[in-house]
């Protein structure tokens, strides 16, 4: 059983503490209040739930909440742990004894493990030569990013998809987690599809527990004329409350060895939620053991309607943080072109009718919410 801590404030409010105490100063604390998750009682409860959220926080070009890439804890420390002796191999440096951290390359003494531009290779120690490769672009090209975990012979690649600010800089990727089997000549096992963007991982023993972060699949009315921001909104709530469940529900793509496919969808009754929340963001827990690959059960997955960004694990729990300087950031189209006013004057800041990019408020924006929730 995994127990997800929901954490109000944790790592994020620590975190800016801490950039903003003196040198030498300990970090402010935060009380997390009285943290619980709630299960919705069935999918009419879900969808009302998140309709009424997510209208109250659209905006006049949808929903604007975008968070920012995410923001991993990749400042890892010592986790003072027993090292007597001298192993006789580095391991990756994590935060908790006996809960690893993806990484960019792994290794068991004996061979080396890396992911680089979508394809791994193994390297072996001895020789320091490449022994093996597999090729896991499917199609995205080089340059996909990628972390790596890894448990006795086989490997999970986690393939991070584009979402919106990778694909405005380049073609579409999707988010794959990929099981690869090491013994022999590496080979995949089973390729799971998540909807959404790969947020972060731990691994337990052999089982690792991924994060993704997914929005609602709703397509809001397209106006080709000027109107209010205020007429905008009002059409954009009359989508979100007419949008079906299955917006927000969370679907998974896994394909086995033969290349057989199977999707399915997070169930009503595995979705909880926060005491508050923006209905805008949906984090799914993904659960896959390495040691027996992806079994009949799939990812056994669970969703919180929640936004979250960082991950923190440790031996017996999972721990997911928000940001709420991100909730209320409403994105604004930038002008195009100055517009000339009939008596000569120019407005620059003159909205245009379709966006093609968005900017941000200024960072010092009261967030819209009052506490970060997972």
């Amino acid at each position: 059983m995994i127990r997800t801590a929901v954490t109000a404030t944790a790592l994020a409010t620590v975190a800016a503490a801490c950039a903003s105490s003196p040198e030498g100063a300990p970090p402010r604390k935060t009380s997390l209040g009285a943290v619980r998750l709630v299960a919705y009682t069935g999918c009419d409860d879900l969808l009302a739930g998140l309709r009424e959220k997510a209208a109250q926080n659209v905006g006049p070009y949808g929903f604007g909440n975008v968070m920012p890439m995410t923001a991993r804890a990749d400042a890892r420390a010592d986790t003072g742990a027993d090292t007597t002796g001298t192993p006789e191999h580095s391991t990756t440096n994590v935060h908790e004894a006996g809960v690893d951290e993806p990484d960019l390359v792994k290794t068991d003494g004996d061979r080396l493990v890396t992911v680089t531009d979508g394809t791994l290779r193994i390297v072996d120690t001895a020789t320091k030569k490449v022994t093996e490769s597999l090729d896991l672009t499917d199609g995205d090209g080089p340059g996909v990013p990628a972390d790596l975990l890894i448990s006795g012979d086989r490997a999970l690649v986690m393939l991070r998809g584009g979402g919106a600010v990778y694909r405005s800089f380049g073609p579409p990727r999707d988010t794959r987690y990929v099981l690869v089997d090491l013994a022999g000549e590496p080979k995949v096992l089973s390729t799971v599809e998540p909807q959404g963007t790969y947020v972060d991982a731990r691994m337990v023993g052999s089982t690792v527990r991924l994060v993704t972060r997914s929005q609602p699949d709703i397509t809001f009315p397209q106006v080709r004329s000027m109107i209010p921001d205020a007429e905008r909104v009002k059409r954009n709530q009359e989508a979100v409350r007419k949008a079906p469940a299955e917006a927000w529900l969370p679907k998974i793509k896994i394909t086995d060895a033969s290349g057989t496919a199977k999707e399915t969808t997070v169930a009503c009754d595995r979705v909880s939620h926060p005491a508050d929340h923006t209905g805008t963001s949906m984090l799914t827990v993904h659960t896959i053991d390495l040691a027996k690959g992806v079994t009949a059960t799939g990812t056994d997955p669970i969703a919180l309607a929640a936004d979250g960004d960082i991950v923190y694990g440790t031996g017996g729990s999972l721990y997911v943080a928000s940001n709420p300087r991100w909730w209320g950031m409403p994105f604004r189209p930038l002008p195009v072109a100055p517009t000339t006013s009939p008596d000569g004057a120019t407005s620059p800041d003159a909205p245009t009718s379709t966006p093609s990019r968005s900017a941000p408020a200024a960072p010092g924006r009261t967030p819209t919410q009052g506490a970060p929730t997972t």
